[in-house]
């Protein structure tokens, strides 16, 4: 709202950035799928968590280099829509690697990382902005989509998860 300058009335609009991650999220299960039918388990699963997380990165860029409120909005919900699309595949690869012995453990270890990450980034995100401004909190964001786009180059879901005891 103070970043871009919208009214508490504009703020009726921050409901699309949700509206366009419901769809691709569930988009995102059905091209999960049709992807791993064609390319395979491991490219298929790849190929969408990194032009997930990638388009991400670049749409965040565009959003944080736009000086109209409009497009910035625009910008952010498509990117926010990049994420959730990518995520079925991300709890299908879980699965993958998991196996039937361990696709719980492999889950909640993601999930662990994912919040404990969350619950730093909420706090970091205040300081950045207070510190450096509304748009340096997107530098470090970025830099971890295209991180985790990389990411997705190591991950070959046909490898499961084996305990050796």
């Amino acid at each position: 709202m103070k970043g871009r300058g919208f009214t508490e009335a504009g703020l009726l609009l921050a409901c699309l950035p949700f509206l366009v991650a419901a769809a691709a999220n569930f988009c995102g299960g059905f091209l999960s799928e049709a992807l791993t039918r064609r390319l395979g388990l491991k490219w298929g699963r790849r190929w969408l968590g990194c032009f997930g997380l990638g388009s991400a990165a670049l749409l965040l860029t565009a959003a944080m280099l736009t000086e109209q409120r409009m497009w910035s909005l625009v910008f952010l919900s498509l990117s926010f829509g990049a994420i959730t699309l990518q995520q079925p595949g991300v709890l299908a690869v879980c699965l993958d690697l998991g196996g039937r012995r361990y696709a719980g453990a492999v889950t909640g270890a993601m999930n662990t990382a994912t919040f404990l990450s969350a619950f730093v980034s909420s706090i970091a995100y205040g300081y950045i902005v207070k510190g450096y401004g509304y748009n340096a909190p997107f530098v470090p964001m970025i830099g971890l989509l295209v991180v985790g786009s990389g990411i997705w180059f190591g991950i070959d879901a046909t490898r499961e998860v084996v305990v050796e005891v």
